[in-house]
C-alpha cells in the first residue's frame, strides 16, 4: 500500500455548509467504495463535480428518507442507472447513491435547491467527445487535469482549517500559469474558477487520486509542487500541517519518478 495513502486515508477538508443535523439510517445501502487494503483507482473519473459538497435528500432502497452532507467524488453509469460516489461527512466514509433516488440536491453553503438531481448530475457526465459543465473552455483531458490540480491545492491550503486570502492569491497565480503553460483557450474565467475552488472540500481519496493523475504529466507535477510551496509560504506562517503535507507530496512524486 502507498505510504501517502496510508497516512492520508480518512482525512478530509471540512465543507462550508449550513447543514448541522443529519437524518441517516442505522445502516446505509452501500459500503465504502474500496476495501480496507485497497487503493482508489478512479483517476480517469475526475470530473468538474469532484470535490464539491452538496446536501442530499435521499430515499434509500428500504424507503427511509435521509438527508446528509456529502462531497462528490465521481459518477458511474451501470446500464441505464447513474450512480454518485461521494464522501459522507456524517459517516466519515465513502458511500454510493443512485441518482434516481436523490429527491433533492442543495448547495451546501447556501441551501439553495439546484433543481432536478437527475438533470443536475447528468450535465457532468462526459465521454471522449463531450465537455462537462463547468468546463471553463477546456477539453475533457485538460479539465480533468485542472480539477485534479485544484483539489490537491485546496486540500493543501485548507488542511490547517484556514484559508488565507494570500493562499487564494497563490491559487489564482497557479490558474494563470496553467492557462499559459498548457495553452488553454482564451483567458481563464478567474472569478468562476476561484468561486468553484472556494467551495471545494476534497476528501482523502479525491486528494490521492488527484496526485496520481498529476504524476502522469511532468508539467503538472512541476506546477503542483511550485504552487504548493507558494501556498505554504503565502501567509508568512509555516503551519505544521501544510509543511507536513507539502513534504509528503514531494516524497510521493519522487517515489513515482516524477
Amino acid at each position: 500500500m502507498s505510504g501517502l495513502w496510508t497516512e492520508v486515508r480518512g482525512k478530509f477538508v471540512a465543507a462550508r455548509a449550513i447543514l448541522t443535523n443529519s437524518i441517516v439510517p442505522d445502516e446505509d445501502d452501500q459500503p465504502a467504495s474500496i476495501p480496507e487494503d485497497g487503493l482508489p483507482a478512479w483517476q480517469e473519473k475526475i470530473i468538474s463535480v469532484s470535490g464539491l459538497p452538496f446536501i442530499l435528500t435521499y430515499q434509500a432502497s428500504k424507503g427511509e428518507v435521509t438527508q446528509r452532507l456529502i462531497t462528490c467524488q465521481r459518477l458511474d453509469r451501470a446500464a441505464d442507472t447513474l450512480y454518485l460516489w461521494a464522501f459522507c461527512h456524517h459517516r466519515a466514509a465513502v458511500r454510493q447513491f443512485r441518482v434516481d433516488r436523490i429527491t433533492d440536491i442543495a448547495d451546501a453553503a447556501t441551501g439553495e435547491l439546484l433543481g432536478s438531481p437527475l438533470a443536475f448530475f447528468a450535465q457532468f457526465e462526459i465521454d471522449s467527445s463531450q465537455r462537462s459543465k463547468p468546463g471553463w473552455g477546456l477539453n475533457v483531458r485538460q479539465r480533468a487535469d485542472f480539477v485534479a490540480v485544484l483539489n490537491a491545492l485546496v486540500f493543501m491550503a485548507r488542511c490547517d482549517r484556514e484559508y488565507h486570502p494570500l493562499e487564494r492569491q497563490a491559487l489564482e497565480d497557479c490558474i494563470s500559469r496553467y492557462w499559459l503553460r498548457f495553452e488553454a483557450p482564451g483567458d481563464p474565467d478567474m472569478e468562476a474558477i476561484l468561486n468553484h475552488a472556494d467551495r471545494l472540500a476534497p476528501d482523502a481519496e479525491t486528494f490521492f487520486v488527484s496526485l496520481n493523475r498529476c504524476a502522469a504529466e511532468p508539467r503538472l507535477v512541476r506546477l503542483l509542487k511550485e504552487s504548493a510551496a507558494e501556498i505554504i509560504d503565502a501567509d508568512g506562517v509555516h503551519a505544521p500541517h501544510e509543511v507536513y503535507w507539502g513534504s509528503k507530496i514531494d516524497e510521493f512524486f519522487k517515489k513515482q519518478g516524477s
